[in-house]
């Protein structure tokens, strides 16, 4: 029998949840317990941060869920849903502070702060060490590890989608609060933006010391473009100049059939 006569036999995919080998490392629980320190200090803001509050601590217990690991053996629908859930939170709260007209999510800066933004992004990326000639020659997308078609995609949204929510969600609080409490509120926003990279199961264990300092400065120097410019919108362009060679290498991943 040939080769071409033989059918491939379908893949067993394992289902989406496996509570027994659901073992939080302590960085998750230290990421998830600042996720929920974040999500009181936005309670007691008030208004639509209350909103932002209940948001949080929905996202906290869906990514708490006992996803099962690897991703490979799943169902793709249901990896798809765990991306797209990432969504979520960030991108409803944006949504219903546009709606209401809030002054810190419409607020635009001088022109020439989005040429500053452009810089700090360029400097993210290079402190994140991701080598953009390797990136461009494809070099990159074809050593890492392939995909499900659908899979690929939904990783390549959320590096697309998620900045405008989540600069809404992290960096709003800073201009939304009152006094002094900008600077100390906007830090633990950061605090709790750069511990939600790290709630998704298997995010924590494989995390490189070099990738967590990145996410670091990224939270500082946005917050300060914030904070210096009284906008969202600089933070957000440097946001999307970080995540471009993230969304690129989504885009270039060879994919996975099956």
């Amino acid at each position: 029998m040939s080769s071409q006569q033989v059918e491939r036999a379908p893949v067993a995919r394992a289902g989406t949840f496996d509570l027994a080998a659901w073992r939080p490392e302590r960085a998750r629980l230290f990421a998830a317990a600042s996720v929920a320190v974040f999500a009181a200090a936005a309670w007691a803001q008030g208004s639509i941060w209350r909103l932002a509050a209940g948001l949080l601590l929905l996202d906290l217990g869906i990514q708490l869920l006992p996803w099962r690991l690897p991703r490979k053996e799943r169902h793709v629908a249901s990896v798809c849903v765990e991306e797209m859930a990432y969504l979520v939170v960030p991108t409803a709260f944006l949504v219903v502070a546009l709606a209401r007209g809030e002054t810190w999510a419409t607020a635009l800066p001088a022109p020439w702060w989005f040429a500053v933004a452009v810089a700090v992004g360029a400097v993210l990326v290079l402190l994140g060490g991701l080598s953009i000639r390797l990136l461009l020659s494809g070099t990159l997308g074809f050593l890492a590890p392939p995909l499900r078609r659908p899979h690929k995609w939904a990783r390549a949204a959320s590096a697309a989608v998620a900045p405008p929510g989540e600069e809404a969600m992290f960096r709003g609080i800073a201009l939304a609060a009152s006094g002094g409490a900008a600077v100390p509120l906007g830090l633990l926003a950061g605090v709790a933006f750069v511990a939600r990279h790290h709630l998704p199961p298997g995010a924590s264990a494989r995390t490189p010391r070099r990738v967590l300092a990145t996410q670091s400065a990224a939270a500082l120097a946005l917050l300060a473009l914030t904070l210096a410019s009284s906008s969202i919108y600089p933070a957000l362009l440097a946001h999307y100049v970080n995540n471009a060679p993230s969304l690129v290498l989504e885009v270039q991943r060879r994919t996975q059939e099956g």
